[in-house]
């Protein structure tokens, strides 16, 4: 409430000392709307301006729906265009690889094709691979033609009965009907078919994965990609070394190795516990996990946007997901991520320190070997021995320490890197915070403006309608006066049409009379002559006076100016023309359209152009 509406709620009181003034207050109150201080409201007038308030305000809110579909489909087709482009990128990626590993397998099945040995085992695989392609076009065959046969002759029978069953046609409408039951049928049967074909592909998908090819279904499991022995192998107890002590101090290091690896492995679990405490798919089932992945992995880490790309893609392939499922489990994949990957990578050092040390000891124990050779042969080199096996320990030793440096190092390089990312993951919250804080700010200011157009808006509208209301009175007795005006006229046309008939028909029988009098002026009179009968001709008399070699027997008894026979069926439009009509189609849209897309044998001349209706 506005200070200067608070004054009509004020309620003043005035102490009256003259009995006349009160008498006076009672009557006015008394008299209510009769009164001169009260005025009669307008109730009608009320109703229709509350009417018209109501009316444009609905105006307005079609309006900004209307342009809010409009800038929301305007973003739609923005985000688009970039998840096309990124698919496009990768479907070029995928086809080049494609491609590759095609050519690969070429060359491998033909290499093997060269090699006697495997001549057999490829030309079994090729016979196979024939057995597939055979069997699928049998599959082919039994499925999917008899189905675009199908189509094609509903269509067919669609186009020649469509005006029967719009009339509605008891036969067309019977037979439309078992159509549809056998249409069903089929229906029905496909989907028994795809319902096996989807059983088979998910028991195939299972054997494959219990198999040796496992790993190609899941190339993030944390399990070891290559053997992961522990302990002393068994080729370094072979070794020969000459001092056991020294082998066995030596031997000592793999032990070492694996504890420290182990160490790292368990930190390593312990540190993303709540990362492992889920499956391999994060709690969600294997397809959709999959879906997730292939998604995530399209996108490169540079592109602008990315992430808000990423989430809209999710939502239309998964839109079973919510966002915030959908962001919880981005959470969980990153860290799953990092995991396998450092997982993988310390397994990898783990085994090239394992290779590393057995080389190592390997030159040790020969120059150890070496050694002790030339000890047995020089009884003064045994004190030499101990000092190099000594300084080799040493050496040792100090090779250790240095790798476990080395680990620290890149412990605490991978720790870095991992609080580095933690503070971009922060950094990108806090912007995409401000960024929706200054939108609403903005909003907040165009609901504003948009307020005070649609106060003025309101007001032009009202005064357009006063008008709008006056001028449609005024059309309304100019559109009465119209209509009369043309009933008038539809009533003289009729009268001049049924005049114009009767003359027609007056002028039809006029004409056949005369047409019955022409006729009977020339229909045909021969006399009787029995004697023509056993008379010579005219060609026998002819031929007795010598004049028989002028003329020609077999020439035509009318000249032709016309096509001959040959020529006529020599073009191909009457050729199908006959075949149309024979098929019973010569009448429908698709006779019409072939028909006009063949041309004759021989152009037209140009001077048999018409050129009447070329600019029309």
């Amino acid at each position: 409430m506005s200070g200067r509406d608070l004054r009509t709620f004020v309620t003043s009181h005035r102490f009256y000392s003259n009995p006349a003034e009160k008498d006076t207050l009672v009557r006015r109150v008394t008299d209510g709307l009769g009164s001169d201080k009260y005025g009669q409201v307008d109730y009608e007038k009320l109703r229709a301006m509350a009417t018209e308030k109501k009316f444009s305000s609905h105006k307005s809110l079609i309006k900004m729906k209307k342009i809010e579909q409009m800038s929301k489909q305007t973003k739609e087709g923005h985000i688009l265009k970039q998840h096309k482009m990124i698919w496009q990128k990768e479907f070029s990626r995928l086809n080049s690889h494609r491609k590759k590993l095609q050519a690969d397998i070429d060359i491998h099945i033909r290499q093997g094709l060269l090699d006697p040995q495997c001549t057999q085992l490829f030309q079994d695989l090729e016979d196979f691979e024939n057995l597939l392609a055979s069997d699928f076009a049998k599959f082919k065959e039994a499925t999917t033609s008899p189905i675009w046969a199908l189509r094609e002759d509903l269509q067919y029978w669609l186009t020649e009965n469509q005006a029967e069953l719009r009339n509605g046609t008891p036969e067309a409408v019977e037979k439309h009907v078992e159509i549809r039951c056998m249409v069903d049928n089929v229906w029905h049967q496909q989907r028994e078919i795809l319902r096996r074909l989807q059983n088979d592909r998910v028991s195939l998908e299972r054997e494959l994965k219990l198999g040796s090819l496992a790993e190609l279904y899941n190339a993030y499991l944390p399990e070891s990609h290559m053997p992961r022995d522990q302990g002393i192998p068994e080729e370094a107890f072979d070794l020969e070394c000459p001092d056991m002590d020294f082998k066995a101090s030596i031997l000592q290091q793999f032990i070492l190795i694996d504890e420290k690896y182990l160490e790292r492995l368990s930190a390593l679990e312990e540190q993303h516990r709540s990362v492992l405490s889920q499956d391999q798919n994060g709690g969600w089932s294997e397809d959709d996990h999959f879906m997730f992945q292939i998604i995530h992995e399209q996108y490169p880490c540079d592109l602008p946007n990315r992430r808000a790309l990423i989430l809209d893609r999710i939502s239309k392939h998964l839109p079973h997901k919510t966002r915030f499922h959908v962001v919880e489990h981005e959470h969980w994949w990153l860290g799953y991520k990092y995991y396998c990957n450092r997982h993988k990578s310390i397994l990898h050092d783990w085994q090239r320190d394992r290779r590393e040390l057995m080389n190592k000891a390997k030159v040790v124990f020969s120059e150890a070997c070496v050694t002790q050779e030339l000890e047995s042969a020089l009884e003064d080199c045994k004190q030499k021995q101990r000092d190099l096996c000594k300084t080799l320990y040493d050496k040792v030793v100090k090779w250790r320490e240095q790798k476990m440096e080395a680990m620290l190092l890149e412990n605490q390089i991978e720790e870095r890197r991992r609080k580095e990312a933690e503070e971009q993951m922060r950094l990108e919250d806090e912007k995409e915070k401000k960024r929706r804080k200054v939108e609403k700010e903005k909003i907040h200011k165009f609901q504003e403006e948009k307020n005070l157009v649609k106060q003025k808006a309101e007001e032009e509208e009202q005064r357009k309608l006063e008008e709008m209301k006056q001028m449609l009175a005024e059309q309304a007795e100019y559109d009465r006066q119209r209509v009369k005006y043309r009933e008038e006229v539809c009533q003289q046309k009729d009268e001049d049409r049924k005049a114009k008939e009767r003359e027609r028909i007056r002028e039809e029988e006029e004409k056949e009379r005369r047409l019955d009098a022409l006729r009977e002026q020339v229909r045909i009179v021969a006399e009787s002559d029995p004697a023509r009968v056993v008379r010579n001709t005219e060609a026998w008399r002819n031929r007795l006076l010598g004049e028989e070699a002028d003329v020609e027997l077999q020439k035509p008894l009318f000249d032709v100016h016309t096509f001959t026979e040959k020529q006529v069926i020599g073009d191909p439009r009457v050729r199908l023309e006959a075949r149309l009509r024979e098929a019973g189609v010569m009448q429908s849209d698709y006779a019409r359209h072939v028909m006009s897309k063949i041309k004759p044998i021989h152009p037209p001349r140009r001077d048999m152009e018409s050129t009447v209706f070329k600019y029309n």
